[in-house]
């Protein structure tokens, strides 16, 4: 152990040195112990103190801690060890790298995925290959077999197939047979050359019927351009129907190519929005396949876009006007019944067809318009004084559009009433409503529930019996029948009711009249007859034309009426 400084004479250097400024190096006083008890055990005696006034502190020197070389060593040791734990489980290569070349690209992924490969360390570089198909590998950095981290980089390059672009001989089609043709065909990769086959009676089995270029000549023909062969197998067998390529064209050409050949046919119609209507979508068999004669071709064959009826229900009158003035909609025929109902007047409250039905062209769609409830009156005393068959006829039309109203006289009601002031019997006296909307009395308000009753009274004629006037007769003579303007006359003088017109008898000398059915005229100064003052004359009288001489007529002049002809049936205005 370090010996232990004298405390006094140390506090007393440190209390010196601070006035002075300077620093001080005085600890605690767990740094002192008494001189005593240093020379006690300097000389291994007892390090008690005779007595308080004899102990005197002195400070102990402590041993200071030392660094060896062997400490520093062990701890390189350590740290690299920890390193290297840290590299072998984190950063070491222990992934082995598979050969993808020849493989899909998806193999790669997969394989990235289940080993946890970092995806911005895979790298693809595309190109053209006649060998590798599109979305194959054709070489790959590093190689197959090398250990790599996870976030090794790793490039893949990746064949986008045989180049569109690029130019390829077109040869002598014509004079090339199938094999040959399907052999240029995959050696040269021409993915968008189509070759079929079909019978033929004109080309003889191998050859080519026809061939078709799509928006390219044969000098501008690349790996890339549409071409399409027609092959002939043949003659079809005996009995044996070649079908023909009908996409595109119109039924009836398939219909009597179908009569002709002896096959039936059946035509599925559909709406399709790019195909006219009445033109064929596809086909069965397909063309340059064979049918035997009385099988079936089925076509089928496009409706038109059509139209999608949507949920019309609720529509008020504005909104269904908008919907049906649509550029497609106006093709479907609407067609409206309008019913009463407590829905708002001119709303859509029923369709014919579901929501989201297609409707073809000139296709009928029933609508079911609502007229709200039937408006009975428009003022408290509309139907007094009208027939009862009147209000009856209302209730028939307005139950013919949906409503449940009934007319008629019920209870005390239903015996009539004399009525001074609707005096014709079956004058509607009083009405009133049972089953009515308001909180009127009579139960008519506006509107009328569509199952109301409308109870009425009529009046079986007026209360007081008016007096007859008396009829008067008067006496007509030979005299108020010599001419036309006499009758007229006498007829007026005694408010007879007449009627004049001219007529053709030629046994009427002058005038007729007809009096209850009986014709009379003047016989004689002796003649007379009795006519009431209620009874009505008919008159009759003669017109003679007068004679007009006939002029020479000119070559050119139109043929003169007869004297027949110039006869006047219109009736003579007679002045008052």
């Amino acid at each position: 152990m370090a010996d232990k400084l004298d405390f006094m004479n140390e506090l007393a250097k440190d209390v010196e040195a601070r006035k002075s400024g300077r620093t001080s190096s005085f600890g605690t006083v767990n740094d002192f112990v008494s001189k005593h008890q240093v020379q006690q055990t300097a000389y291994g005696g007892s390090t008690s103190p005779a007595s308080f006034a004899q102990e005197e502190r002195v400070k102990v020197e402590k041993e200071k801690f030392r660094v060896t070389p062997p400490m520093i060593g062990g701890v390189l040791a350590l740290i690299v060890l920890i390193g290297a734990l840290i590299w072998f489980f984190n950063f070491r290569a222990s992934i082995t790298l598979p050969d993808f070349t020849g493989r899909n690209l998806s193999e790669v992924t997969s394989w990235a995925a289940q080993n946890k490969i970092d995806s911005s360390a895979l790298a693809r570089n595309y190109e053209y290959s006649l060998e590798y198909g599109s979305d194959m590998v054709i070489s790959q950095t590093p190689k197959g077999g090398t250990k790599i981290r996870k976030d090794t980089p790793i490039t893949f390059t990746v064949s986008q197939g045989a180049d569109p672009n690029e130019s390829i001989e077109f040869p002598d089609i014509r004079s090339m047979t199938y094999e040959e043709l399907t052999d240029w065909r995959d050696t040269n990769k021409l993915a968008k050359t189509k070759i079929s086959t079909e019978y033929s009676t004109a080309v003889e089995n191998g050859g080519v019927i026809s061939y078709e270029l799509k928006n390219v000549s044969e000098s501008d023909f690349t790996r890339g351009s549409t071409l399409t062969i027609r092959c002939s197998k043949g003659p079809a067998p005996a009995g044996q129907v070649t079908v023909e390529n009908f996409q595109g064209k119109n039924y009836s050409e398939a219909l009597s190519w179908a009569n002709a050949k002896k096959l039936q046919i059946t035509r599925e119609d559909v709406n399709n929005e790019k195909v006219e209507s009445g033109y064929i979508i596809s086909q069965s068999p397909a063309a340059g396949q064979s049918l035997k004669e009385g099988e079936t071709f089925v076509v089928t064959v496009s409706k038109g876009k059509g139209v999608k009826i949507p949920n019309l229900v609720g529509y008020s009158s504005e909104q269904l006007e908008a919907w049906m003035s649509g550029k497609n909609n106006s093709s479907v025929t609407v067609v409206k019944k309008s019913v009463y109902s407590t829905e708002p007047n001119g709303s859509v409250i029923a369709q014919s067809v579901a929501p989201n039905t297609t409707l073809d062209a000139g296709d009928v769609l029933q609508l079911t318009i609502s007229l709200y409830m039937p408006i009975l009156e428009t003022n408290s005393r509309e139907w007094l004084g009208k027939d009862y068959l009147e209000l009856r006829a209302w209730c028939d039309k307005v139950n013919f559009s949906g409503a449940d109203i009934q007319a008629g006289s019920w209870g005390e009601w239903a015996t009539p009433v004399c009525s001074d002031t609707y005096p014709t019997e079956g004058q509607i006296v009083q009405y009133a409503c049972y089953y009515g909307t308001s909180d009127l009395a009579d139960g008519c308000g506006r509107p009328l529930n569509n199952n109301s009753r409308i109870n009425y009274r009529i009046s079986s004629g007026p209360c007081t019996v008016p007096t007859p006037t008396p009829e008067t007769t008067y006496v007509l003579t030979a005299n108020s029948l010599s001419s036309l303007d006499s009758i007229v006359s006498f007829c007026k003088t005694n408010r007879i009711e007449f009627t004049a017109e001219p007529t053709a008898r030629e046994d009427v000398k002058n005038v007729m009249i007809v009096l209850n059915g009986i014709e009379y005229s003047s016989t004689g100064p002796d003649f007379q007859v009795t006519v009431r003052s209620t009874d009505t004359i008919r008159i009759y009288y003669r017109v003679i034309p007068q004679e007009v001489p006939t002029p020479t007529p000119s070559p050119s002049a139109s043929p003169t009426p007869s004297a027949d002809e110039e006869i006047s049936d219109e009736p003579v205005e007679i002045a008052e």
